[in-house]
């Protein structure tokens, strides 16, 4: 599996997501690693979707 990275200043000053992100790695069937970014925001308790 090829596995592409778009680096993290793709995502600096992006006027309407000024979101903190947060990262987390996927092990692949490959045996590498998906770096995926996410967000969370809205109420901690609140539904996810």
């Amino acid at each position: 599996m090829r596995v592409l990275r778009a680096p993290d200043s793709y995502f600096e000053d992006l006027r309407e997501f000024n979101i903190e992100p947060y990262y987390t790695n996927i092990p692949t069937a490959a045996g590498t690693e998906a770096r995926i970014r996410y967000i969370k925001e809205g109420p901690q308790h609140g539904p996810l979707w």
